[in-house]
């Protein structure tokens, strides 16, 4: 269970990092250019894909850690 907890909260990490990188980068780049109503659709946009994508990204890096991390530890 303590495994498990880990590498939940491993994978939540993964996720807050990548989408505060997604959003500081949007924000810089393209806000400064849009209008009130494109800020609106493009941030339901990002709620329906982008977030979505960063949560699956997160769990299978995390998925993948725990297999590499399983075979290493077979090693010694």
């Amino acid at each position: 269970m303590k495994t498990l907890l880990i590498y939940v909260i491993l994978a939540v990490i993964n996720f807050i990092v990548s989408f505060l990188i997604y959003n500081y980068s949007f924000n810089l780049q393209a806000t400064p250019f849009l209008h009130e109503e494109q800020r609106v659709d493009s941030s339901l946009l990002m709620l329906e894909t982008t977030l979505p994508a960063y949560l699956i990204s997160s769990i299978i890096i995390t998925i993948m850690f725990y297999f590499v991390a399983k075979a290493l530890s077979r090693r010694h």
